[in-house]
């Protein structure tokens, strides 16, 4: 589908680049892999025990949003450093396209907890701050009130929230190119660190996992590019990225398969080290979907993943919902699950569990197609009001690569 005519695409240059819907369309993939294709992980058989292994690290596509996020908000932040309206043009342009859907949202399940008799207990107070990742008032895991109403995936909303406090803040103060980068280098080296000394002295894998000073450094080094390519970026090995995204790929698929019943995120090597390799290989994938040549680029301008990324945060937010209604309904309708339905219909419990999957992507795509075009569109629209001043846009000159 064409882009909305009164839609402002974002970014100072209002330059559209399909191979980054793509890129948001894999991440998303990844995490609904993750959270939809669900199936029995100790089966006694190696390979089945691998593969359900390989699924559960679709949770490595919320880091592949978070280095997709600090490229596009670094590069907008640092091309409308002069714009008088620096922070009132990124804060309100920011609260239309993120707030609407997310408070909307929870909203209705506020309104949906008398009716489903879930208590909140306060927890709707820690979701309106985007305090849910600190565990300040309530594990960070506790945020499952029942079937319909399981937001503990909202975390890495509260992540990206928390970041957009700080970094447009500092992008001000520090405003020059070269001491950025040297900025968001040594913050990813501190997050590292903290990593590592907190896990040293005890602390939980899942905080680590989801305190926001743990894991800024996915979305730095993603803003680390963004500045990069604002200058000279000739010394970027561009033809050793697609194997740098493979090691690193290779390198977090082995030690899972090597440990198929223990979660990467809770050893020391994934808890520290490991978030750095994965960041370190999204970084890659990223440079390489900007390179017009590259087979990754192609890859990632398919229909089918531009479609999915153009709409993948209300996928996001509602997928866990929808995808628990619909199950709720199909079962009430056949009198069992979806899976088991189909099993003996297809005669194979994995390829049933690969359609009711792709089942669920439909139904949750056309979720958040209708949320995006008959509710999120109008707050959308109120973007022009806040527009960026068309000389802030003119400060990429990067071989060919085009400001965001």
């Amino acid at each position: 589908m064409k882009p909305h005519p009164t839609v402002e695409v974002a970014g100072p240059a209002r330059i559209h680049l399909p191979a980054l819907d793509g890129l948001r369309g894999l991440a998303i993939l990844l995490v609904l892999v993750s959270h939809l294709m669900l199936f029995n992980d100790r089966t006694g058989s190696r390979f089945g025990d691998s593969l359900a292994a390989l699924r559960g690290l679709g949770w490595t596509g919320v880091d592949l949003f978070f280095v997709l996020s600090g490229f596009l908000i670094t590069g907008i932040l640092f091309d409308t450093l002069r714009d008088s309206h620096y922070f009132r043009s990124f804060y309100m342009r920011r609260f239309l396209r993120i707030f609407p859907l997310y408070y909307g949202f929870l909203l209705f399940m506020v309104l949906l907890a008398h009716w489903q008799h879930f208590s909140w207990g306060g927890r709707q107070y820690v979701l309106l701050a985007y305090l849910q990742n600190t565990g300040l008032w309530f594990p960070v895991t506790d945020f499952h009130l029942g079937l319909w109403a399981d937001l503990d995936h909202f975390w890495s909303l509260a992540v990206e929230e928390q970041f957009y406090v700080f970094w447009p803040l500092l992008v001000f103060l520090v405003r020059g190119r070269s001491r950025l980068i040297g900025l968001t280098l040594s913050l990813s080296f501190a997050a590292l660190l903290l990593r590592i000394a907190l896990y040293v002295h005890g602390a939980s894998p899942l905080t680590i996992f989801m305190a926001t000073p743990c894991r800024m450094d996915t979305l730095l080094l993603g803003g680390c590019v963004a500045l990069v390519i604002r200058g000279n970026s000739d010394w970027i090995p561009r033809r050793w990225m697609l194997p740098l995204v493979l090691l690193s790929a290779a390198g977090i698929a082995g030690y899972t398969l090597a440990h198929p019943h223990r979660d990467m995120r809770a050893g020391f090597f994934g808890a520290t080290f490991g978030y750095s390799v994965i960041a370190i290989g999204c970084v890659a994938l990223l440079i390489a979907a900007l390179e017009k040549d590259s087979p990754i680029h192609r890859v990632l301008r398919w229909r089918v993943l531009r479609s999915l990324g153009k709409y993948s945060y209300g996928i996001y937010v509602l997928h866990i919902f929808i995808s628990h209604l619909f199950g709720t309904l199909v079962e009430r309708l056949l009198g069992q699950s979806l899976r088991k339905f189909l099993t003996p219909v297809l005669h194979s419990h994995p390829l049933a569990v690969l359609v009711e999957f792709f089942l669920n992507l439909a139904v949750v795509f056309g979720a958040a197609y209708v949320s995006y075009h008959l509710y999120e569109v109008h707050f959308l629209r109120l973007k022009r009001y806040f527009a960026y001043r068309k000389e802030s846009g003119d400060r990429l000159a990067v071989s060919g690569v085009p400001a965001t």
